[in-house]
């Protein structure tokens, strides 16, 4: 599952990325055609004109992408983004939930066991089960529900999930309340992409009031504001990550989040 975040977050990107290098070979479409026809050797005339007007075209187009600073491009990543997270938690918190359980089950077996060792020698095989499977089940509920799924906003959108795995946020490593933010923004973003056709309403201002948006305004996600949301979405599934995997995975700066996006981007 983790393997499968990080993957999916390097192809939202790579996709990104090969986009915006292939704005830049289209704005050089001129010079591209110029010596493209050159050594054809086609000389003056209408072929020449239409192919070098053609391309002039694609270069004012792309130009005119590049400085709107791809923000089409660089909000249907960030929804990409949004949902690997959403879908490394979903799969992340059954599969922990069940090693938790199962984990903490023969702990408090074992913890009864050295406290009445006589008792626990007198079971025979299938008490021993069914008393298992009795803590099994004391346990799970104390958990919560293995079907919830990723709702609401900020980071509580996928704490209220975790916590049913037992990975919820540590004290020691609390969420900055501007990473806080900063995910909160991109949540309500991403409802307003994909069910309000990107036109932000007093709903999503209600929820994020921190967006620098009007009522009725267009999402528009520069690059810098896409520096931002991809940091704040890279450092907390890292994040997640770590708190399954202890220091198998490296432990994201969260202080020095808005640091972690991947270089030009």
């Amino acid at each position: 599952m983790a393997a499968d975040w990080w993957a999916a977050m390097g192809a939202a990107e790579r996709v990104r990325t090969l986009a915006d290098w292939g704005l830049q070979e289209l704005v050089d479409s001129e010079a591209h055609e110029r010596q493209r026809l050159d050594a054809q050797s086609v000389a003056d005339g209408a072929e020449r004109e239409a192919a070098l007007a053609a391309a002039r075209e694609r270069a004012e187009l792309a130009k005119a992408e590049k400085e709107n600073q791809l923000v089409e491009l660089n909000a249907t990543t960030l929804v990409s983004m949004l949902g690997a997270l959403d879908a490394l938690v979903e799969g992340l918190v059954p599969a922990a939930r069940d090693f938790l359980i199962e984990h903490l089950s023969r702990r408090m077996i074992d913890e009864a066991r050295s406290l009445e060792p006589q008792a626990a020698a007198q079971l025979d095989d299938e008490t021993s089960q069914a008393f298992l499977q009795h803590v099994r089940g004391f346990v799970a509920e104390q958990l919560g529900t293995s079907d919830a799924v990723p709702q609401g906003t900020g980071a509580k959108r996928w704490e209220s999930v975790l916590k049913h795995a037992g990975l919820q946020v540590a004290a020691s490593r609390p969420i900055p309340d501007d990473l806080d933010t900063a995910l909160n923004e991109m949540v309500q973003l991403r409802h307003v992409l994909t069910h309000r056709a990107g036109r932000v309403d007093d709903r999503a201002l209600v929820k994020a009031a921190s967006l620098p948006y009007a009522d009725g305004d267009l999402v528009r996600i520069s690059r810098e504001d896409y520096r931002r949301y991809s940091a704040a979405l890279w450092t907390y599934g890292e994040e997640i990550i770590h708190r399954v995997m202890g220091d198998l995975a490296p432990a994201p700066s969260l202080e020095e989040w808005r640091q972690n996006y991947t270089l030009n981007a």
